[in-house]
């Protein structure tokens, strides 16, 4: 007995370390992200300071060798404005790379400086900034569903400091205003992959940054914090985004993203930037109309590139997947005919719940294809894959070993999708759609023999994770409540709510949806998309005549039978019909 708990414990062991939950971030991780990303990006915001140029690369009577700013709204603009590149400008700059310093501009440039910290004291209050920025980012992730995996948070960190690097050296070497980056992009991929929640944290978090690469100013981080802010206004939660409403949220970005600037303008100056328009080259205030634009015309390809990185599943990857001709989907359908046609029902159930909520559907249809490839190694052993009169298996079989049985499914089907290569989000539903329950059938059974060997109820516990996003738990729920559905005698309205609301429940009160991040109110509109899905499966069909007559005809058979009268021969045969196959 004992033995055979070691075997069963290592058993699980083993599985465990193939079928393990996602990597999240606690509170001890998010202090090491941060304290990471600060060791990056504070170099990158200081890089004029640190790569040996000098006095910030300015020597009088010589080409500069960097950009040189001062803050946008600091009201140094007034002094700028004679010695700026290409006269009046809207992008604070002094002197741009390759232009010729005089010595006014170079006086302005060391009083201006004089008034910033230098050395030691400028990198602590950077990095400090940086750390701060940082970790209240990776800690409001830590409530989002998704934003808590480490992997989503690790890259859109790393994302947004490779994007620094880029920016800062653009600014170094061009006169390129900081209010023409596309902040919002960051907001609004982020929004359509992730959520609203992380999009809308993740587009301040870059405001932050990326306001940083010039001189500090409040005005630069807010314009940019707007343009973030408004792209994410329309697009809301959902991968499943229309074109229109990212360009409209580009719209919103650039206009956002210029009043901001104007009211800020007038804030420092009195009045408002329309001076800048002399110019436009060289206006910041365009600029930050542009930078908004720019928002609404890279998100949507950025968002396959995000997705990739996450490790999620691109649209025409799923396409493909779908393909019925795929050779791992032929196998199900010839050696587990029946289970193939539960994956069917369940696929249209799913994918109709999951738009119901705004869930990715065609993911879920896709997952239901193959979620129970591992019955078409062993498709005996499974009741839907038996012929008529055929016994089961299981009939001679001990619980537990029936049990183990079962399990194969999960973990054999994950072991041939890897071989195959299908994406692991696809194989999470393979091990997802039981989570870790009990297979409560043959727990029961095992107790009705007397429970010989002393087994214990977790070795009848599924080797699988609960599961982890709202397109697994969607696809769950449906296995049960498609399964449940062919048992119903008279599937009417009523019979129907009260089962699948039974499946929901039973799943909430053993803790499978824990994890799932689906709410009460995708619980309700998932229960009611189910039942009408269900309802309408079970619809009636008009009778033909032909079996309108077989009906009469089995009706008077058994009135003779009852009545002792020789049977009749059939109507069709006595009118030389052939009855329709």
């Amino acid at each position: 007995m004992t033995t055979d708990h070691a075997s069963r414990s290592a058993s699980q062991s083993r599985l465990a370390a193939v079928i393990a939950r996602r990597a999240r971030v606690g509170v001890l991780t998010a202090v090491l992200l941060s304290l990471g990303f600060t060791l990056v990006t504070t170099p990158v915001l200081l890089a004029d300071a640190w790569l040996g140029l000098g006095e910030l690369g300015v020597a009088v009577g010589e080409p500069a060798q960097v950009t040189v700013r001062v803050p946008q709204f600091s009201g140094h603009l007034d002094d700028v404005r004679g010695v700026a590149v290409g006269g009046d400008s809207g992008g604070a700059i002094v002197v741009a790379r390759g232009e010729q310093v005089d010595g006014p501009t170079a006086s302005l440039i060391e009083d201006i400086r004089a008034g910033q910290p230098q050395g030691a004291a400028s990198w602590l209050a950077y990095g400090a900034v940086m750390f701060l920025m940082a970790l209240l980012y990776t800690l409001h992730l830590r409530r989002s569903h998704r934003g808590r995996l480490l992997r989503t948070q690790g890259v859109t960190l790393g994302l947004l400091a490779v994007g620094a690097i880029g920016v800062k050296i653009a600014l170094l070497l061009s006169p390129m205003s900081p209010m023409l980056v596309p902040v919002g992009v960051f907001a609004v991929v982020a929004a359509v992959v992730v959520d609203l929640s992380v999009g809308l944290a993740t587009g301040l978090a870059a405001a932050v940054l990326y306001g940083l690469l010039v001189p500090f100013d409040m005005g630069v981080l807010a314009v940019l914090g707007v343009q973030a802010g408004a792209a994410t206004l329309i697009i809301g939660d959902g991968i499943r985004v229309r074109r229109w409403r990212v360009a409209v949220a580009g719209l919103l970005a650039a206009a956002g993203a210029a009043t901001a600037y104007a009211l800020f303008s007038y804030l420092s100056r009195g009045s408002l930037p329309a001076w800048e328009l002399s110019a436009p080259t060289h206006s910041a205030w365009l600029a930050a109309a542009c930078g908004g634009l720019l928002t609404g015309v890279l998100a949507l390809p950025m968002v396959p590139f995000y997705q990739w990185l996450l490790g999620d599943i691109t649209r025409n990857a799923l396409v493909e997947l779908s393909d019925l001709s795929n050779p791992l989907l032929k196998q199900i359908a010839e050696k587990s005919p029946g289970t193939w046609q539960h994956s069917l029902a369940m696929a249209n159930m799913a994918e109709i719940a999951a738009n119901a909520i705004g869930a990715n559907g065609r993911l879920v249809r896709v997952g239901a294809y193959y979620h129970d490839l591992g019955k078409s190694l062993q498709p005996k052993y499974f009741i839907e894959n038996l012929e008529a009169g055929e016994s089961s298996p299981h009939d001679r079989l001990a619980p537990e070993v029936s049990c183990d049985a079962i399990f194969a499914h999960v973990t054999e089907g994950l072991a041939l999708a890897r071989r195959s290569g299908l994406p692991e989000p696809i194989v999470d539903f393979m091990h997802m759609h039981h989570g870790d329950g009990v297979l409560e059938y043959f727990w029961a059974k095992c107790q009705e023999t007397g429970n010989p060997k002393g087994l214990r109820v977790e070795d009848f516990r599924y080797p699988g994770v609960p599961p982890q996003s709202r397109e697994t738990a969607i696809l769950a729920i449906c296995d049960a409540v498609e399964a449940a559905s062919r048992t119903l005698k008279k599937p009417d309205d009523g019979a129907v709510r009260r089962q699948v609301q039974r499946i929901v429940y039973g799943k909430l009160h053993l803790g499978q949806l824990d994890e799932s991040g689906l709410s009460v109110a995708d619980l309700r509109r998932i229960s009611e998309s189910l039942r009408e899905t269900i309802k309408h499966a079970h619809h009636g069909r008009i009778e033909y005549p032909w079996q309108r007559e077989a009906r009469e005809e089995a009706a008077r058979t058994v009135v003779d039978g009852l009545a002792g009268r020789p049977r009749a021969p059939p109507r069709s045969r006595r009118r030389g019909l052939r009855q329709p196959a």
